[in-house]
């Protein structure tokens, strides 16, 4: 967990995305889902305008949001509102909040199309050792590879937006990820990938370009030594 200038950023960012887009049609109201959340983000945005949002921030602060994005309650809506939903792209709302979690409860960097490289070289690393090796993947070697290839040609496309939390189905061998702890380095890597594109969430020390550049290469040095 980390607590940066850019967090506070992105921030005030996805709360006015959400307060002057679809939630600028409702009350702020303690009667309605919508009206909750407007006081929610009204509060984290004072807080991070303010420099006064220490992340991560508690569950108990996050109340309104977890529980909105958690049951979907954003979108009960009279029918008279319904004309205002269908300007909206539902799946577009949920990742914001997704991005306000990461951002919030977890504290967490979010994955950027400037980081797309350094996933790349990440996913090199990845195919590289388990080609070198010999681990036992349980049946999954040629698809996980075939999949990490994938994923590959969407980052360098910029096609892709994480978190793709919704598309883990298309990428099933990503569940090696819960029978790979008697391999380290493997996991360490895996994982990267994994909450990079699925939870669209970067490592804590990817701060800036210039350090994932400097990070990323040494995990790709280190297999390339073994």
């Amino acid at each position: 967990m980390v607590d940066t200038e850019e967090q506070r950023l992105d921030i005030i960012k996805y709360c006015n995305l959400l307060l002057n887009g679809y939630l600028s049609h409702f009350k702020q109201t303690d009667k309605s889902a919508q009206g909750r959340m407007i006081t929610q983000l009204k509060w984290l945005k004072e807080r991070a305008e303010n420099h006064n949002l220490p992340l991560p921030v508690p569950r108990e602060k996050l109340g309104s949001l977890l529980y909105i994005y958690t049951n979907g309650e954003m979108y009960n809506i009279y029918e008279y509102e319904k004309p205002i939903l269908e300007q909206y792209n539902i799946e577009t709302i949920e990742k914001i909040m997704d991005r306000l979690i990461t951002l919030t409860e977890e504290g967490g960097l979010l994955t950027k199309k400037e980081y797309f490289p350094y996933i790349v070289r990440v996913i090199d690393a990845l195919i590289l050792l388990i080609e070198k090796s010999d681990y036992n993947l349980e049946g999954y070697k040629i698809e996980f590879i075939n999949d990490l290839r994938d994923i590959q040609k969407h980052l360098n496309e910029n096609d892709i937006d994480p978190p793709l939390g919704a598309f883990m189905k298309y990428y099933p061998s990503f569940k090696l990820k819960y029978k790979v702890d008697d391999y380290p380095l493997l996991k360490k890597l895996m994982l990267i990938v994994y909450h990079s594109i699925f939870n669209g969430r970067r490592p804590d020390n990817w701060l800036t370009p210039e350090d994932t550049d400097r990070e990323s290469q040494k995990l790709l040095d280190e297999v390339i030594r073994l």
